[in-house]
């Protein structure tokens, strides 16, 4: 009895639920138990019969018309964009502290990642020490160039 309250839920599986483990344990449980090939039986029978009568009462209404039916209603409905617009301005006007925090949240990401990044923000500039010789920092698109020359006039 304890076999069949095991495999009462896989009864009714359908191809591919259960694992090649399941499946074969649930063929040797229903060889050797007529109780479970019954209710099995049973239940597949009245799957059968639910399913046929479903599939009529589907069969038997009429969609027919029902594509045209959405495309007029959608047709006839008005466009109120100035309406929607009106709508969105007042919600900004009721929520301005909520509106302002939405736009400045990616301003203040980018603000954190300047400052984060290696390479970024004020704390990398260059330093140029040059002791007594005149120095040109040139900017590329490969970063900054120091040209370090000699007081001496050639």
């Amino acid at each position: 009895m304890s076999a069949c309250v095991r495999f009462a839920p896989m009864l009714t599986a359908r191809r591919g639920e259960l694992s090649a483990e399941e499946q074969a344990g649930l063929a040797g449980h229903l060889a050797g138990c007529a109780r479970c090939r019954a209710i099995q039986k049973d239940l597949l029978a009245v799957e059968g019969v639910v399913g046929y009568g479903l599939t009529r009462a589907a069969a038997a209404r009429d969609f027919s018309g029902f594509a045209e039916g959405v495309l007029a209603r959608l047709e006839a409905a008005p466009a109120d964009h100035e309406g929607a617009l009106r709508r969105l301005a007042a919600w900004f006007r009721a929520h301005r502290a909520l509106a302002f925090g939405a736009a400045m949240a990616p301003v203040a990401a980018a603000l954190a990642l300047y400052l984060l990044l290696p390479g970024a923000g004020p704390e990398n500039d260059l330093d140029v020490v040059t002791e007594g010789r005149s120095a040109t920092v040139l900017r590329t698109s490969d970063g900054p160039v120091v040209l370090i020359g000699s007081d001496e006039p050639t």
